[in-house]
């Protein structure tokens, strides 16, 4: 079980959350990783190479975040169990980890726009209601969508 880590490990085809696990280390929405334990589908549309990052204040980085809000999420329905961006550190976006139930609509996800989408078996993410948005403001150096505006 892991108690509230934000810390999310991703080699490029598997993710880890313990200190030292392969890969390269992002911040995401701690309350996905908070008890872990659901067995899901996680989309991880990121890379494991350092320098893929842009700033999260890139326009096409507050897109896909209100394309998540406008049709991803409410596409995904029940099968949604969290969603969350990764941080690289408080201003570089990246990449982002939609968790589902059925792996079907990842092909979808707006986020393989920016960085492209590796599906990933799971259980370390656990159940959390969607954002209510806004999504273009800077949230103070936490991945999205927890914190707070800033």
């Amino acid at each position: 079980m892991n108690q509230g880590s934000s810390h999310l490990y991703f080699d490029g085809r598997r993710l880890g959350t313990k200190l030292g696990s392969p890969g390269r280390r992002f911040r995401a929405d701690p309350r996905c990783l908070w008890a872990g334990g659901e067995a899901a589908y996680a989309h991880v549309c990121a890379l494991a190479d350092e320098d893929a990052l842009l700033p999260f204040d890139y326009p096409e980085i507050q897109q896909v975040r209100r394309d998540a809000l406008a049709w991803w999420i409410p596409m995904l329905g029940e099968s949604l169990v969290c969603i969350t961006t990764l941080a690289v550190d408080s201003v570089n976006y990246g990449g982002a980890v939609t968790v589902a139930r059925d792996p079907r609509l990842f092909s979808e996800d707006p986020f393989a726009r920016i960085f492209p989408g590796t599906i990933v078996e799971t259980d370390l993410f656990t159940a959390v209601a969607p954002p209510a948005g806004p999504v273009i403001e800077r949230y103070s150096g936490v991945a999205w969508p927890g914190g707070r505006f800033a």
